[in-house]
């Protein structure tokens, strides 16, 4: 059944396996109960504003803007967005059960979307406006997702597993994944950002060359992904290296500088069109592709001060993280022990010597100490001295 309905309506109406028509100038609901049954097929050609409640446990399908000043039960049915033309989301902060966006016009989103069960991504991109995130409550998955049809603003993943973030540029699909989650109430938001011609990454004398079109904002929210790994996309990244062993993901807790390796564990595809994934847990904020040098052999920058000016402020132990099976031991004159641990890392604060004492909390005293470093075990240790100021 077809049926074609005034722009405003007002008590309540219910659907059962009917497929309606609103108006062509759209359709308001002005505080009233709307309920889609499952069989049921809502078509608004045009904008719905919604000052009611709507329960939609059928198919509610809107080519022009969705203004939800109301309540939205998601219920078990779907939504789709279909114009052809831009389009204006504003869910207030409410969620969608299953989500298809389809047309090519561009979804612009006000307000925060949670996704409860599927986002499907077919073809035309959803974009973020004034930081508005998709939301992925856990178990909801994503189908779809090309240089057509992905997210284009910060993305938020709840929940153990496997996570994906569908972002996109808003010509070119960036999917970035964190691998191997276990904890169920972690929750992560994703932001690409895109180089602007003033800005380049930097980082440590290891990366001979970092990328120049992007790095990527991890933050934790809740939870914790200490036994997860992170996978970034390939694209247009061919001036890197010739040598794609020498491909790293880089890491940072700054924007645009201090990046260092956190290695490869794997690799598919071309620098133009491909994935690499960190050897290490992703520990800080921003993370972007980088090529390292290719040596292997360490080296200790022995000088540490104890200043707290943010220079010199741990020992650096160049290309230790080739090594995450190594044993640090600093040791005074004495030859006491004062600093031990398995797995050095330059990252990582209680993973690095930064002058504290082995108990009590406080700074050792300034002078000479002695390293010993032991790269793989049953190897002979590499020894030499600290000066600490």
């Amino acid at each position: 059944m077809n049926v074609t309905m005034r722009n405003k309506f007002f008590g309540s109406i219910f659907l059962v396996g009917v497929s309606l028509c609103a108006g062509a100038q759209g359709f308001y609901n002005n505080g009233s109960i709307l309920t889609l049954s499952p069989q049921a097929i809502l078509t608004v050609p045009d904008s719905l504003v919604n000052k009611g409640t709507v329960k939609n446990d059928g198919d509610l399908r809107i080519s022009g803007a969705w203004i939800n000043q109301g309540t939205y039960d998601a219920g078990t049915g779907k939504i789709n967005f279909n114009s052809n033309l831009p389009q204006t989301i504003n869910h207030n902060d409410q969620s969608f059960g299953k989500l298809t966006i389809s047309g090519v016009g561009e979804k612009q989103f006000l307000a925060n979307i949670t996704i409860e069960s599927e986002l499907d991504l077919q073809s035309s991109n959803l974009t973020s406006v004034n930081g508005a995130k998709i939301i992925f409550d856990p178990g909801a998955v994503v189908t779809g997702g090309s240089d057509q049809s992905h997210v284009v603003g910060p993305v938020e993943v709840k929940g153990a597993g496997d996570l994906l973030f569908p972002v996109g540029n808003g010509t070119t699909y960036l999917p970035v994944e964190l691998l191997g989650v276990t904890d169920a109430t972690a929750a992560v938001t994703l932001t690409l950002n895109e180089l602007t011609s003033s800005q380049t990454l930097s980082g440590d004398v290891e990366l001979v060359k970092l990328s120049t079109k992007r790095f990527w904002e991890l933050v934790l929210n809740s939870g914790n992904i200490n036994s997860s790994l992170i996978k970034l996309p390939l694209s247009e990244e061919d001036d890197l290296t010739d040598n794609l062993d020498l491909l790293v993901v880089a890491s940072s807790n700054t924007t645009t500088s201090g990046y260092a390796s956190i290695g490869q564990s794997d690799l598919t595809g071309s620098l133009s069109s491909g994935s690499i994934i960190s050897k290490e847990t992703p520990a800080l904020k921003y993370y972007t592709v980088a090529a390292v040098s290719g040596e292997t052999a360490i080296e200790v920058y022995n000088g540490l001060s104890l200043s707290n000016d943010g220079k010199n402020d741990f020992i650096r132990i160049k290309n230790i993280e080739l090594y995450p099976s190594c044993n640090v031991t600093i040791f005074n004159r004495w030859g006491d022990k004062v600093f031990e641990v398995e797995g050095y890392n330059n990252l990582i604060s209680d993973k690095r010597f930064n002058g504290d004492a082995k108990s009590g909390g406080n700074k050792v005293p300034a002078g000479t100490y002695f390293y010993s470093i032991v790269l793989n075990k049953g190897e002979k240790p590499i020894t030499g001295y600290l000066e600490i100021k």
